[in-house]
């Protein structure tokens, strides 16, 4: 991860010196802060508020955006920190002579541009990429109608590899689809789609950064079967069951989404546990783990099958 994070800074200090489309200044490249992405969003093109804040898409459009964000359980802070944003351009293109939103960038600009981005999806790697709008989508999946790909997940091949990719419509006002009937549903689901991914990227990234440490301070007399695993087993059942029915009361979510949240917070105590117990005992037990996602796992298969 250092590794990347190194990349990533030298292509942000080339991509600020970028000058290709001949922009007059202060139109210059806007950049994320996300340093150790594992997921990326790509937009259209910075706005005019981005240019005095140097920071994409802190205007109208933004706040729409990370209100959606909002839904799927990212704050804005947090969404910055975990999200690389990106676009198809980097500088604002400029007005529309309409007078309404901004332009759409040229051919040439898309052209002069494109190479950052794929260089990003080769430092990057992403698993999840959130196309923003229908120039965005189109770079990865052709000229498809926004109904038919915004709530859904697609798996999409691309310079950096295989991503899972769920697209969204541009937030900006001068956007009516979103209006239509049936729209705002659909991308309700595409930011649930959002949340589930980004929840797992997250235990993914804790499970990678205490593992190396929690093998170290294995214990040679922890066994698979015992009291202490059958103690385990139950408690974090419960844990499950207790959470998911808090969850139930408290919110609208669907089942699928209610049983992620559960499971996160039982793993959250059970990690929490071994983290304890490695610092106030030098252990940390992956067969409590085990055994503590097993009784998640029969708490699930349980609830799965029980009426709301």
């Amino acid at each position: 991860m250092v590794r990347q994070a190194d990349g990533l800074a030298l292509h942000l200090e080339r991509l600020a010196e970028c000058r290709r489309c001949g922009h007059p200044e202060p139109i210059v490249p806007i950049l994320s802060r996300a340093r150790r992405p594992r997921a990326m969003l790509v937009g259209q093109a910075p706005g005019k508020v981005e240019i005095s804040s140097r920071t994409p898409f802190a205007g109208r459009a933004g706040k729409t955006l990370f209100r959606w964000f909002a839904e799927a359980g990212l704050s804005e802070e947090e969404a910055r920190d975990r999200i690389y944003i990106s676009a198809m351009t980097r500088c604002f293109p400029g007005a529309h002579p309409s007078g309404r939103g901004d332009r759409v960038p040229t051919r040439d600009e898309l052209e002069l541009c494109g190479s950052w981005l794929d260089d990003e999806l080769k430092l990057i790697r992403p698993a999840l990429i959130i196309p923003v709008g229908k120039l965005a989508i189109g770079r990865f999946m052709g000229d498809a109608p926004l109904a038919e790909v915004v709530g859904r997940e697609h798996a999409v091949e691309h310079v950096g590899g295989k991503s899972v990719l769920v697209p969204l419509p541009h937030p900006s006002g001068a956007s009516s689809w979103i209006h239509a009937p049936g729209h705002r549903a659909l991308v309700s689901k595409a930011l649930e789609l959002i949340g589930r991914r980004m929840r797992g990227l997250a235990a993914a990234a804790l499970f990678l950064a205490l593992a190396p440490a929690a093998l170290h301070a294995q214990s040679r007399t922890d066994r698979w079967l015992g009291a202490d695993k059958v103690k385990h087993f139950f408690t974090t059942a419960l844990i499950q069951s207790f959470t998911y029915s808090v969850a139930q009361v408290t919110t609208r979510a669907p089942r699928s989404s209610l049983l992620l949240s559960a499971s996160v917070a039982s793993a959250a105590v059970g990690i929490g546990k071994e983290m304890h117990d490695r610092g106030s005992y030098g252990l940390f037990s992956v067969r409590d783990l085990a055994w503590d996602a097993a009784g998640a796992g029969a708490a699930s298969v349980m609830l799965l099958h029980t009426r709301h």
